[in-house]
């Protein structure tokens, strides 16, 4: 029993004990209760952190989200070397099928590709990538859709000389970028900017895994993991326009200036892009963009376009795009001025100037999507020493051989470059995607003469877009 205590009158009394079992009760509700914040807190902490897996499976997203411009995506009665579209409708049915018989469990149909029986010929360049990665069979229908680097060349290039390379614009820069951050070099950071559907997130890990800036290695003791200084994007925000630079910021405790980052901007074939903005438009709205038939749609139609009665309905009858960033709402003339525009501010040094010239308007580098697929080292080794860093294999990247580039691929199980959807090859993908098609082919004559009358010509002189 309790034991008495006195009262202030002097009588006696006892205190009453909670009972054991009320006890345990309330021990447990707080016990769940502790358990459950952290839980809460481990779930935000984890879902803050960007993993380079899930990067590497957003190019993979990119890539089955562009699937769609590959087809007839144009008013019919269009150019006539798309009536049959075989190559594109040959290339798609190749990859749907390539779930490739994902019961399959042996190597019937796979080869290892070699010159002795032409299967390598024409492919050497990807087929040394794919080594790097432990791929050492493919399945033999598969890999001869894949397009052959000469074909790749009269595609994507538009070029059959040999000697045809990726363009890095802006490397006149480079020397500028390093003399600004000479006093605290460890401060250097590289980061990716660039319009939606354009490989930002591809480039991010290509950078991560191969650059590493010395200085910044030294500070964090050797740690490259830590220390390679290569940012998620640039302080206003990848998808923003570079007049957003010094006066928002997406991360406003940053511990570096705007002088401090490298901005790689990656520029896009305008024909495709513009069909892949028709697939996911992200924050950019326009009138027709659900409308797959005439997407991007450049000038606003009559309900009877179409029928031969067609005519614009407003001035010079351009098809206006509104894009929300984080910075702001920006309006464009159509879908291929959103391009000219966003571009140009990183392009020219007064965008708004009547005498525009191709002058930088502060230390950037300006690269093709195009080239980061198919020369992803030696793009990725330009930016590197630009920014005063250098190429490095991290100790802990354990994917790829001591010294290796590390290419952004997500291998097969066993060595396999195919498999079902989710475990297919990533980078074979990409070249059977790219390499097979002119992504001007997806247009009618009519759509490719408005997209050259408002398409900036100097920018796609530069960037080999005409």
């Amino acid at each position: 029993m309790p034991s008495p205590s006195k009262t202030s009158s002097g009588n006696s009394s006892y205190a009453p004990r909670m009972p054991k079992r009320k006890r345990l009760l309330q021990f447990l509700i707080f016990f769940t209760f502790k358990a459950l914040c952290s839980l809460v807190l481990l779930n935000f902490y984890m879902a803050s952190q960007t993993s380079v897996v899930q990067l590497e499976g957003s190019f993979l997203m990119m890539l089955h989200q562009d699937s769609g411009r590959i087809g007839s995506n144009f008013p019919r009665g269009s150019r006539k070397k798309l009536q049959a579209g075989s190559s594109n409708s040959t290339a798609q049915k190749v990859m749907s099928n390539n779930a490739l018989n994902q019961s399959q469990k042996n190597d019937t149909g796979m080869i290892t590709p070699n010159l002795s029986d032409g299967t390598l010929q024409g492919k050497e360049r990807l087929w040394n990538i794919l080594q790097t990665r432990n791929v050492t069979k493919v399945d033999a229908a598969y890999w001869a859709s894949i397009p052959s680097w000469p074909t790749i060349r009269r595609k994507m290039y538009h070029t059959e000389k040999d000697n045809a390379g990726p363009i890095v614009y802006g490397l006149e820069t480079c020397h500028a970028f390093q003399e600004a951050t000479s006093s605290n070099p460890s401060q250097r950071r590289i980061s990716p900017a660039g319009l939606f559907n354009t490989g930002t997130n591809y480039l991010s890990v290509l950078l991560e895994y191969n650059c590493q800036n010395p200085h910044r290695v030294e500070k964090f003791h050797g740690n490259a993991k830590r220390g390679h200084g290569n940012e998620w994007e640039v302080p206003w925000g990848k998808h923003s326009p570079a007049s957003a630079r010094g006066t928002y910021y997406k991360n406003k405790n940053m511990k570096y200036t705007v002088d401090e980052v490298l901005p790689v901007v990656l520029i896009r074939n305008p024909y495709g892009w513009m069909k892949s903005m028709c697939r996911n438009p992200y924050t950019a709205e326009w009138k027709g963009m659900q409308d797959k038939a005439t997407c991007p749609q450049l000038k606003e139609k009559t309900k009877e376009w179409g029928h031969g009665e067609g005519e614009a309905t407003n001035g010079e009858g351009y098809n206006p795009v509104d894009v929300k960033y984080g910075s702001g709402i920006s309006h464009h003339e159509s879908l291929g001025n959103l391009w000219n525009d966003w571009y140009g501010e990183y392009f020219y040094k007064h965008m708004n100037s009547t005498n525009k010239r191709s002058e930088s308007p502060f230390p950037r580098l300006i690269i093709r999507f195009e080239d980061i697929i198919f020369y992803p080292y030696e793009v990725t080794q330009k930016i590197c020493e630009c920014a005063g860093g250098v190429l490095g294999h991290r100790e802990e990247d354990k994917d790829v051989t001591n010294g290796t580039f590390h290419y952004v691929v997500r291998s097969a199980k066993a060595g396999m470059g195919h498999g079902p959807a989710s475990k297919r090859n990533g980078l074979i993908d990409s070249w059977l995607r790219y390499g097979n098609n002119d992504a001007k082919d997806a247009y009618s004559e009519e759509d490719l003469e408005i997209a050259k009358e408002i398409l900036d010509p100097m920018i796609a002189r530069t960037f080999e877009y005409t």
